[in-house]
């Protein structure tokens, strides 16, 4: 990530002189899960979400993201151009976590998102990519037990219980991604996020954050150099 935060420099040092400048707003909906993985955990073939090498099916869970965005940008040619985005924001995502007796968990964690990417764009189409630091704002946790008394009399209940000391408070992400200009001022875009380091602090446990982001974005102020 250093190397990245050098080319940056590099390139807003070579194109914020007499060039495009801009700020937005962006927002939309995220499909977000986590992976969980005990480590050392003994697997043959197929990789399964554990804790404590308990197994747990992972859903998606529903949520939303709002930014605002700062930008520079410089066109080479009629036909692309380079941009650099910063910002902030806020994102509500998780995962659903369901144990062997079919006890629904959802957690809901709150970023404060800072990316910070670079667009190679095509015409209208544009490629993305870059880290993204997300800083833990809120966690939580709903649970709903199973309404078949036979699974829970049969199946372990020593499922895990979450808790909000569980969670890094940052995560450091990449994130990458596709964008397209559909009127002037306008754009859609879908991004892929993915943890770069272990979200969790409990011991012999890694948990990564994956989301994909669906957004439009919106350019309220554009000011040529």
């Amino acid at each position: 990530m250093k190397n990245f935060f050098i080319l940056l420099f590099i390139l807003i040092s070579n194109i914020s002189f007499g060039q495009n400048f801009e700020f937005g707003v962006s927002g939309g909906f995220n499909s977000s899960t986590h992976t969980l993985r005990t480590d050392g955990a003994t697997q043959i073939g197929v990789s399964f979400n554990t804790i404590g090498n308990l197994q747990y099916q992972v859903d998606s869970y529903p949520g939303y993201h709002v930014k605002g965005i700062l930008s520079v940008s410089k066109t080479f040619s009629d036909i692309w151009n380079i941009k650099f985005s910063s910002g902030a924001g806020y994102s509500s995502q998780g995962a659903t976590l369901v144990t062997a007796n079919k006890t629904r968990m959802t957690n809901n964690l709150n970023y404060i998102q800072v990316p910070l990417l670079i667009t190679l764009s095509f015409r209208k189409l544009g490629f993305l990519f870059g880290p993204q630091i997300n800083f833990l704002n809120d966690i939580k946790t709903s649970i709903t037990k199973s309404t078949i008394l036979s699974l829970n009399a049969l199946a372990n209940n020593n499922y895990f219980t979450f808790k909000d000391e569980d969670y890094q408070n940052r995560d450091n992400s990449f994130v990458f991604g596709v964008e397209y200009e559909v009127y002037k001022d306008l754009s859609a875009s879908i991004k892929y996020l993915t943890s770069l380091k272990n979200i969790s602090t409990v011991p012999g446990e890694t948990w990564k954050n994956k989301n994909i982001e669906i957004s439009l974005n919106y350019t309220l102020l554009s000011n040529i150099k």
